[in-house]
């Protein structure tokens, strides 16, 4: 990272901390190292004349100094967004970066080619796409490094929704069952987790909302599954139910990459999820709404063409 900061951007870093309560889980949203942000924020305290962050335990806490800096941040961060609106108006084009944060089922699917036509109406527009589950984008996008986030929220475990974000439904989604090609079930119409329960699970990696989401899911129909691998992607799981017998759960979007090796069918009962688009509130750049546009006529139509 470059020593030579704006202000802004460190004002971006103690609103993290703020937010996140600690340099490492700040770190982790503004996609940088603690040390980093520890230099960053040492070089804001020479520049406010006072300390805004004291050691506390293991990690940290603000100042009286720092709280009231890092709060007026969040105003100076909404005008900082106002204010690239107001530009990109003066021009009377659609231009300028979009950063967004987007789960990878949606990737795979609308949004390639959401963003592809997005290039075409409006080559002024530069979207910047990035793989990232829920609990890292929503952070991110109320700490400024996402202009807009695709998530998905599942009807078993539901997203929280920050304050001051617009929430724009994309589509619905249901779990399906993924088995290896050569299963006793798998030319079943659709599947019970309870005729799974003896079975090996494969689930996200750990730590993710993705892996607590299949947990909580089999455990509600009774299942306190033996998930003995964890691995990221969705590829990568149909890697190891191939390969080593395992099964899992996964969104239906997921399935289109799904190989020959591996058997999918819909889960039973039917559990959904919905995707939505999700910005900060005072967002008005026409370039975030041409983006959330396209993301929303994409994903709408998204497994249409041609029936």
């Amino acid at each position: 990272m470059s020593g030579d900061l704006s202000n802004v951007e460190r004002l971006r870093m103690l609103h993290a901390v703020w937010r996140r309560g600690s340099l490492a889980a700040a770190a982790e949203v503004l996609h940088v190292t603690p040390s980093a942000i520890s230099q960053q924020l040492t070089k804001l305290e020479r520049e406010a004349g006072t300390g805004l962050l004291v050691r506390h335990g293991r990690g940290v806490r603000l100042t009286p100094a720092g709280l009231l800096l890092a709060q007026r941040s969040e105003r100076v961060l909404a005008e900082l967004r106002g204010a690239r609106a107001d530009l990109d108006s003066l021009t009377g084009e659609t231009t300028g970066v979009v950063e967004i944060g987007a789960i990878p089922s949606a990737v795979h699917t609308f949004i390639t080619p959401a963003l592809t036509g997005l290039a075409v109406r409006y080559p002024g527009i530069e979207a910047r796409l990035h793989e990232v589950e829920p609990e890292e984008s929503l952070p991110a996008l109320t700490d400024g490094v996402f202009d807009v986030v695709v998530v998905e929220s599942w009807e078993n475990l539901p997203l929280t929704r920050p304050p001051n974000t617009r929430w724009t439904v994309l589509r619905d989604d249901a779990a399906t069952i993924v088995l290896p090609a050569g299963h006793r079930l798998a030319g079943a119409d659709s599947i019970r987790a309870e005729d799974l329960a003896d079975e090996i699970w494969v689930a996200w990696a750990r730590r993710t909302l993705a892996n607590a989401w299949i947990r909580q899911t089999l455990r509600e129909r009774g299942i306190e599954p033996t998930v003995r691998h964890t691995v990221s992607g969705f590829g990568t799981q149909f890697a190891v139910v191939a390969g080593l017998g395992a099964v899992t759960i996964v969104p239906g979007m997921a399935t289109t990459i799904a190989p020959p090796t591996v058997v999918c069918g819909p889960l039973e009962p039917v559990l959904h999820r919905q995707l939505y688009a999700v910005q900060p509130q005072g967002e008005t750049r026409p370039a975030v709404a041409e983006c959330v546009a396209a993301l929303v006529e994409a994903a709408r139509s998204w497994g249409t063409e041609g029936s």
